[in-house]
């Protein structure tokens, strides 16, 4: 059962990325399943061999050149409103997945346009767009996934939990669900049961990288440090096999590794992931604060702006700067980050 969790935490906080992005897990499942009886324009071949090797921006440029004649055009709608949102455009998105069930009603489509408009914070909207791919199918298993990251979004856990095990009633062999379903659990501090979950993700998929992720995280908030740091080095091992590589994992073990106060082996880590994802702002600012740790206060200040340029305004990121330029003798650096610091922190609930 969910419980009701003992510390009071965001959404943001506890899932480190918008929860919008996990709903990026169902797109490319779901349009393979929309989309049959294709036609054989060689343009639109070309597009969907690019596609489905996700070289999205090729592909982007030419589904865009199909017109409204063609009798591609409503799935180009469909492939096109899956790159903008993959790519971070959930608006243009939403208008995409919207033109294509205007000319053609499917379950799957449905849950793609309640990603992108849960990914705007269109909640319910999102739930309704949920709500009427059952209608066409009532068995239809990802809309009450969808449903599931709804309610656990609006904090609306049993609802959350109900929703979950009627669509592992439907499809008990879904890894997704059931690793959304232990991310809800881990929402509400029930850890143990989260543990099973993610481990039943990974019996069903033992590629899934963030599975391992939020398996170690899970273990590692039970106590269970040397299972946690097994289960970030088999994450590891399987992002480095795959075409694109998730930078998040080498965030969150670095990240482990430095409240182990394992300086060295956090940085090691970390730049081997910044080298994989430069421009990855908690990367750099996780980096940054290793270096501070060490005394290497040069790196850790061209760590710490280069996450403030990437990723904007983050009290958190102002706050080590003032820090970091404090340690270097640096005042004036250091009073202008504490005073941003201070401009961006939350504000206390009245």
């Amino acid at each position: 059962m969910l419980r009701v969790p003992t510390v009071a935490r965001s959404l943001h906080d506890l899932w480190r990325v918008p929860p919008g992005r996990f709903l990026a897990f169902l797109l490319l499942a779901l349009t393979w399943a929309a989309t049959s009886g294709l036609g054989s324009d060689s343009a639109f071949l070309a597009a969907e061999k690019l596609y489905r090797a996700k070289e999205f921006t090729q592909a982007e440029h030419l589904y865009a050149q199909i017109e409204a004649a063609d009798p591609n055009y409503a799935i180009a709608q469909l492939r096109l409103g899956t790159i903008y949102y993959l790519t971070g455009r959930p608006g243009q998105a939403e208008s995409r997945f919207a033109l294509f069930l205007s000319l053609k009603k499917s379950p799957e489509a449905y849950c793609l346009l309640a990603g992108a408009q849960f990914n705007q914070g269109k909640l319910s909207l999102a739930s309704e767009s949920a709500r009427q791919a059952l209608q066409l199918d009532p068995r239809f298993a990802n809309a009450y996934t969808v449903l599931g990251m709804i309610h656990t979004a609006e904090k609306d856990f049993p609802h959350a939990e109900e929703d979950y095990r009627a669509a592992l009633k439907l499809d008990e062999n879904n890894s997704d669900t059931w690793f959304m379903y232990g991310r809800a659990l881990f929402l509400h501090d029930d850890f143990s049961e989260a543990v099973k979950a993610f481990d039943r993700a990974l019996q069903i998929n033992p590629q899934s990288v963030r599975s391992y992720e939020n398996l170690a995280r899970t273990e590692d908030t039970l106590g269970e440090v040397r299972r946690a740091e097994e289960s970030f080095k088999r994450g590891l091992e399987v992002s480095r096999t795959q075409k694109y590589l998730d930078p998040h994992i080498y965030v969150e073990y670095g990240d482990f590794l430095l409240k182990l106060d394992r300086l060295d082996d956090s940085r090691t880590v970390l730049e081997a992931g910044s080298r994989i994802a430069p421009r990855d702002p908690q990367m750099r600012y996780t980096l940054s604060r290793v270096y501070f740790r060490m005394k290497r206060f040069q790196e850790a200040a061209q760590d710490g702006e280069a996450a403030l340029q990437l990723g904007g305004p983050d009290y958190k990121i102002e706050y080590l700067l003032a820090q970091i330029y404090t340690a270097m003798g640096n005042p004036e650096e250091a009073s202008k980050h504490a005073a941003r610091a201070a401009e961006t922190a939350p504000k206390p609930t009245p």
